[in-house]
């Protein structure tokens, strides 16, 4: 395939956009990770002011269950005083009796139970508004990162699409077929399509080059492949003597 120098430098400068875009395009692909991070972390305070929140409850129930402790032992008393009426030896008087103490003792107890478990409400109540506050702070600060990360993947995705149009006006001007060979030349070759020759080696796999290839380079009028890597291979000094196209 017949080439020019000038053919070179322009498909040099597509290559160059080529790079620019698959900086953004790798931009672009980090910041839904960077925004699931984030979203991650946001879910991780919530989970974390749940599991406390339930700890609240959990001390809020325990609190109803010695509370209806208490009502049973009340009523056991209530119970009793009544019947104290309604017996008829001494022995069963001092029976109920006891049984009265005993439930008033056990309702002493639970009271005190009750008293402790409300001082313990209160702490994880207190604790829960100051940790709602904090998960509060921090899910806002969180989603004001993730506002700016979605206002720059929206900016970069328009840079993209203008930066797509200049490459398509520089491809333009480079021969079909040299394009052609170019892109499919770059997709194997991870994104590297044209290799510049410094001296006698490859620049991109370093590799030596026959000295027919690099006088070849330097002419600038044949396509030449590196042997090791097969990237079109042109000479920096022959493109820098191209004219560029008026």
């Amino acid at each position: 395939m017949p080439i020019t120098k000038q053919d070179l430098t322009r498909l040099v400068g597509v290559q160059e956009q080529d790079k620019l875009l698959d900086s953004i395009e790798a931009a672009i692909r980090l910041i839904p990770e960077d925004i699931a991070a984030l979203r991650s972390e946001i879910e991780a305070e919530k989970t974390k002011f749940n599991a406390w929140k339930e700890k609240t409850i959990a001390v809020q129930l325990r609190k109803k269950e010695k509370e209806l402790e208490l009502s049973k032992q009340e009523e056991l008393v209530r119970k009793h005083t009544q019947d104290l009426n309604q017996v008829k030896t001494n022995a069963a008087f001092k029976a109920l009796q006891s049984e009265i103490d005993r439930a008033k003792a056990q309702g002493g107890d639970i009271e005190t139970e009750i008293l402790m478990i409300m001082e313990e409400a209160d702490a994880f109540s207190l604790e829960e508004k100051t940790l709602k506050t904090e998960v509060a702070r921090v899910e806002a600060d969180l989603q004001k990162q993730i506002g700016v990360l979605e206002s720059r993947k929206s900016e970069q995705e328009a840079r993209l699409a203008e930066e797509k149009g200049k490459r398509a006006a520089l491809a333009v001007a480079v021969p079909p077929d040299l394009l052609d060979l170019y892109d499919q030349t770059r997709k194997r070759r991870r994104g590297i399509g044209i290799s510049r020759v410094r001296g006698n080696l490859c620049e991109v796999c370093h590799m030596t080059l026959p000295p027919q290839d690099v006088l070849n380079t330097i002419k600038g009028t044949t396509i030449v492949h590196c042997d090791s890597c097969q990237r079109i291979l042109y000479n920096s000094e022959s493109a820098a003597t191209a004219k560029p196209a008026a």
